[in-house]
């Protein structure tokens, strides 16, 4: 019995202590999927954040209500146009009434209520086309505000873009600086191990060593100004996480496969000044004020309103006459009318006609000189795109021989045919060549997406 005690006791300290096992690896377990989630970062493509751009956009969303409002004014408009309008009136009178007897000359009290009602359909039936004029210039704002609205679309896409390869190309930078980095590090190492067997003075070590330390400041700097250029970023598209949390996916060479079209300048410059949204605006501006003239001259013709009408109304003598008695009338008129002080030259109204006739050849001399303005700028983007088409092609061929030119110095300076100052040269110039390739894709980038950005794709 006690060998079975014994046996007894030691089995339940071996399952207590699988127990405890088992409890432990689970909370290591959770406490290493819960770090494991907390060092998830975004990962983030530029589909996504051109996603989450256009979804927290403030300027689109404002955009959109200029929208909306636009079209309840039109539908206003539209309503006055051809909708009538209908009043419904009723009333109760109490009271009472004194009346003389011709026969007794004695003085007869009446009183009781009234009840009325009344309904009344009244609509102008002409006003110079005033409602007419209104309405249309109402479509034409309608028009202006959707267009406001597209072009907003298309500077959200332009703007996300834009700042999504530009914080690519400051990451790109960072790697660069790093790769040159590493670059004097290894050959600082091969120094060091060259001098430990006599083979290179102590003074080329320490040079080279002075040279990978200054590397240090310049990649640090480089790794501050692409957390604050991503930061800015996530910002500008509506996210709240912080810069580490967030990973930029994507190939710095997808921007150059963003092409204008191969067509003649001419052609290019058609279409970009027939879709300039500021010459649009300042035409539908024009047109506005066509029709807001036409209103405001409204009042050379005249006014002609009708109106129909229907009403009941039940009287209640209390007092001489006990009795109710009813009244059915209906009627429908029609009136028309004209302001004669209108057709004075210094009225009012007059004034507020000229004054548009004024704005709107004002307006025309402001649309010409933008037209001009914007066919310069856009005959300018369009070259610019296309000679830094040439020379983001120079700038890659260039990077590509500066890398060869770097690997083939770092064979001759081991095969000791080349000093290191020479070698150093050929970092220096791999370095600036690869920096001068990334500027060009952004510069590329910039001026090609303006241009599809101008020509509506």
């Amino acid at each position: 019995m006690k060998f079975i005690l014994f046996l007894f006791l030691i089995l339940n300290m071996v399952l207590y202590s699988q127990d405890i096992e088992e409890n432990t690896n689970e909370t290591n377990q959770d406490v290493e999927n819960n770090e494991n989630t907390n060092n998830i970062k975004v990962r983030l493509n530029l589909e996504d954040a051109l996603k989450i751009a256009s979804d927290n956009d403030k300027t689109l969303k404002m955009a959109e209500y200029d929208v909306k409002i636009a079209q309840a004014q039109k539908d206003g408009s539209f309503s006055d146009l051809f909708l009538p309008s209908l009043t419904v009136s009723g009333s109760l009178n109490l009271g009472e009434t004194d009346a003389w007897s011709d026969n007794r000359n004695l003085a007869l009290t009446n009183w009781g209520d009234t009840l009325s009602a009344r309904a009344t359909l009244s609509k102008t039936l002409f006003a110079g086309f005033r409602n007419w004029n209104t309405d249309k210039a109402n479509e034409v704002n309608l028009k202006m505000k959707k267009e406001a609205y597209y072009d907003n679309v298309k500077n959200v896409d332009l703007n996300t873009k834009l700042a999504f390869y530009n914080t690519f190309i400051a990451q790109e930078n960072y790697r660069v600086y790093l790769q040159s980095q590493l670059n004097y590090s290894n050959r600082m190492n091969y120094n060091y191990i060259q001098y430990r067997n006599g083979q290179v003075s102590e003074y080329e070590y320490l040079n080279s060593r002075v040279q990978y330390e200054n590397t240090k400041p310049q990649v640090i700097n480089l790794s501050n100004q692409y957390q604050s250029l991503k930061l800015t970023f996530i910002r500008q598209i509506g996210l709240t996480n912080v810069a580490d949390e967030v990973e930029l996916m994507g190939n710095i060479l997808d921007a150059t496969n963003i092409t204008v079209p191969d067509m003649a300048y001419d052609d290019l410059l058609t279409i970009i000044m027939n879709n300039n949204i500021e010459l649009s605006n300042m035409e539908n501006n024009l047109q506005m004020l066509e029709y807001n003239k036409k209103v405001a001259k409204s009042y050379l013709w005249p006014t002609l309103t009708g109106s129909a009408s229907v009403g009941v109304s039940t009287g209640n003598k209390l007092r001489n006459n006990m009795g109710k008695n009813g009244q059915f009338n209906w009627g429908v008129d029609f009136t028309l009318s004209y302001n004669l002080d209108s057709l004075l030259p210094f009225s009012s109204t007059a004034k507020s006609a000229e004054q548009i006739d004024l704005s709107i050849k004002q307006m025309e001399v402001n649309y010409n000189q933008l037209r001009d303005t914007i066919e310069v700028s856009s005959r300018d983007l369009i070259s610019t795109a296309r000679s830094q088409s040439e020379n983001l092609q120079s700038q890659a061929e260039n990077a590509r021989t500066a890398a060869y030119a770097l690997q083939m110095a770092e064979r001759q300076y081991r095969g000791g045919s080349i000093s290191m100052l020479e070698v150093n040269d050929a970092e220096i110039n791999y370095l600036n060549a690869q920096l001068s390739y990334l500027q060009a894709i952004y510069e590329y980038l910039s001026s090609s997406l303006q241009v599809l950005k101008l020509l509506g794709i």
